[in-house]
């Protein structure tokens, strides 16, 4: 049913682009020195389709057009969804996980340039000196400008056969500069649960994504540092950079620090589906932190944001993009495929983390000593009451 009304909805837009571009100059007329624009959304598309018609520079081609108008009206939307043609559409269902690219995490809202939010350790992008802020404004010569966060990842990922082994090429606007640069796409996520040196009575975890089987490690480890002695004051959740994951794993991490039968929502159009945490937790009592930036995406902002508001753990660092939400893949006739957000994450209290920053207790500003920032916070936090 869903695939039905999609194609139907599209197949009726784009027929009424074709024809107001195709059909006779009764509808149209040609070389209009004055149009008369109104305020009529369907005479609005009329004028400017009359406009390309007889004026650019060129005869128009109806396929490009048409395809045009598909990909701004489903990037349009929001960050998530995205219209993929044929190829990448073909890309996108064969895909491998892990799958090799050049090590950058890239954020991206429609009609802008994808901006760097985080870069891999050791990896290509690391080594071509890509930097967090940096703005990419063209993949292999293509303008990245229309294009969506999805096709843009896909893009730099490395792509089947011999030629995906061959570097991308990126146009990078840094500032008042604009780079050129060769990038390898041969890096692979890892996942793993990485224990963090820190200051005296902090024990600080950093998953590198929100895995199946997180959860265990988490508790294994948590559990072995308690035995210590002395033990430590708290622990910290660093889920900076942690932009994958699943959303069950984060249901899972959430309920081994507090029980809860309603700690949020999943919202689509027609219904409410609420996160539930209902086994008693494994630590209960332990004093938590989370830190959080530009890079903590999706399930790790529900963890973030959950474990906040339930006033359960203290968040610290930057803004979060505000990604935590389901997508559903809708195959088109053609071979295209349309990406669609079908629900998205709300909080107890009701704050959405869509297209919103999940809360923060204490916000940090970006510098070159972040660890340093993020501890003295941490530490701050601690001494006072909770």
């Amino acid at each position: 049913m869903k695939f039905n009304k999609l194609n139907v909805y599209l197949l009726v837009v784009v027929l009424l682009l074709t024809v107001m571009l195709l059909t006779d100059r009764k509808f149209l007329p040609a070389k209009n020195p004055l149009p008369q624009f109104s305020p009529s959304n369907t005479d609005l598309i009329g004028t400017v389709m009359s406009l390309i018609k007889t004026d650019y520079l060129e005869e128009p081609n109806p396929v490009r057009i048409t395809e045009g108008a598909y990909r701004g009206l489903v990037n349009s939307l929001d960050p998530l969804s995205a219209y993929l043609d044929k190829d990448l559409a073909t890309r996108f269902l064969n895909r491998k996980e892990p799958a090799r690219n050049t090590g950058l995490v890239i954020f991206k809202k429609y009609g802008l340039f994808p901006m760097v939010i985080a870069v891999a350790e050791n990896s290509p992008a690391a080594a071509a000196g890509l930097k967090v802020g940096d703005n990419i404004s063209a993949i292999n010569d293509r303008s990245t400008m229309t294009l969506s966060l999805l096709e843009t990842r896909l893009l730099l990922e490395a792509e089947p056969g011999v030629n995906g082994q061959q570097p991308v090429r990126l146009r990078v606007v840094r500032g008042s500069e604009t780079l050129e640069l060769e990038v390898n796409r041969d890096f692979s996520w890892k996942d793993s649960l990485n224990l963090k040196g820190g200051p005296s009575g902090l024990v600080i975890l950093h998953p590198t994504s929100i895995y199946e089987g997180l959860t265990r490690e988490v508790s294994r480890t948590l559990a072995a540092r308690l035995k210590t002695r002395p033990a430590p004051k708290a622990a910290v959740l660093d889920l900076r950079d942690c932009w994958r994951g699943d959303y069950e794993e984060a249901r899972k991490l959430i309920n081994l620090f507090v029980r809860e039968q309603e700690a949020g929502y999943l919202e689509s159009r027609n219904q409410k589906q609420p996160l539930s945490c209902p086994k008693q937790p494994a630590f209960p009592q332990l004093r938590l932190f989370v830190w959080v930036n530009q890079a903590t995406c999706g399930p790790a902002e529900v963890i973030a944001g959950v474990l906040k508001d339930l006033k359960r753990a203290q968040t610290i660092g930057l803004e979060t993009p505000g990604l935590a939400g389901l997508q559903e893949s809708y195959p088109l006739s053609d071979g295209s495929l349309v990406v669609l957000t079908t629900a998205v994450f709300s909080l107890k209290s009701g704050t959405r983390l869509w297209d919103n920053s999940l809360p923060l207790d204490a916000r940090i500003s970006y510098s070159e000593k972040m660890d340093k920032s993020y501890q003295d916070k941490t530490l701050n936090l601690l001494a006072s009451k909770k």
